[in-house]
């Protein structure tokens, strides 16, 4: 059987969908998990290379993003400065020195093998899907518990971590971010090896630590999901096509009938939309903004 991108990193597609999808954490052992989409060793090289720049990398420790002009070194290009490139040096003396977590976002954008799995596994699911690499010193927690708006599945590359996943928001009316409150109970408390997948699904509060010897690096793919102000924006952008109305119209008479046949047509648009294809639309939008 030919191994999809979602089975490389659930196994069981089948029990991952109906059984966890949205319900509870887990620990899912794949046989064939994405440990080689990204490494630490290319990150590496990218960093010698000298283009990695902000916002696409930040160190950070538990409670905060260190400043960029820790990490960057100004540069001048065709006269202008430019203070948002990363230097190795500094990166590595921030890691020895402070033990601080390197944080590359939207790794999908800039390199290859992350991209094919974000984009492999977000066609498969329907959903926007972005790469994060974290690479956490032994005995640090590199974020305070938080909750994420995303399903995420963390691949563990290397080292080891472990996580604390607790409940999700109580309704509707929360937002992704540090949870400064009591978290409620911890559902899973694990320690997850390299080739191990942690899922938690949108909104469960959770927390890491590297542990062992030596460093950890994982991968969380980050599942996107619609959120009310996406479905708007999709029923707004779906709205915006004015262009069978004349651009100026010279009087109050043709005023008003560009003003009825614009509701007109939005009145039949939005009946002509149910809620199933609203909430597909924008999903399939999301994804392929990705």
């Amino acid at each position: 059987m030919t191994a999809t991108w979602l089975r490389r990193c659930v196994e069981d597609e089948h029990h991952f969908l109906t059984e966890l999808w949205r319900t509870r954490p887990a620990v899912l052992r794949p046989t064939d998990p994405p440990v080689g989409a990204v490494t630490y060793a290319e990150i590496e090289q990218r960093l010698e290379d000298g283009l990695l720049k902000v916002p696409y990398i930040g160190l950070v420790q538990r409670d905060a993003h260190l400043p960029t002009e820790r990490f960057c070194r100004p540069r001048v290009v065709l006269g202008e400065v430019l203070t948002d490139y990363a230097d190795a040096f500094q990166v590595r003396a921030l890691i020895r020195d402070e033990d601080a977590t390197v944080l590359l976002r939207y790794v999908d954008q800039w390199h290859q093998g992350a991209r094919e799995l974000a984009r492999g596994l977000g066609a498969e699911l329907g959903r926007q899907v972005e790469a994060f690499f974290f690479r956490t010193p032994p005995g640090t927690q590199g974020r305070p518990v938080h909750r994420d708006d995303a399903d995420v599945l963390a691949v563990q590359l290397t080292g080891s971590k472990r996580w604390l996943v607790h409940g999700g928001p109580a309704d509707g009316h929360w937002v992704p971010d540090r949870e400064d409150g009591d978290p409620g109970e911890v559902l899973l408390d694990t320690v997850l090896q390299p080739g191990e997948v942690l899922y938690v699904p949108r909104g469960f509060a959770h927390s890491a630590i590297a542990v062992g010897d030596g460093p950890s690096t994982h991968l969380s793919l980050t599942i996107r999901e619609a959120a009310t102000a996406n479905l708007y924006a999709f029923a707004q952008a779906v709205l915006a096509d004015t262009s069978y109305l004349p651009g100026r119209p010279l009087d109050d008479p043709a005023l008003q009938a560009a003003a009825a046949d614009l509701l007109t047509h939005a009145r039949l648009t939005l009946d002509s939309l149910t809620p199933e294809d609203l909430v597909a639309c924008t999903r399939e939008a999301m994804r392929q903004s990705a």
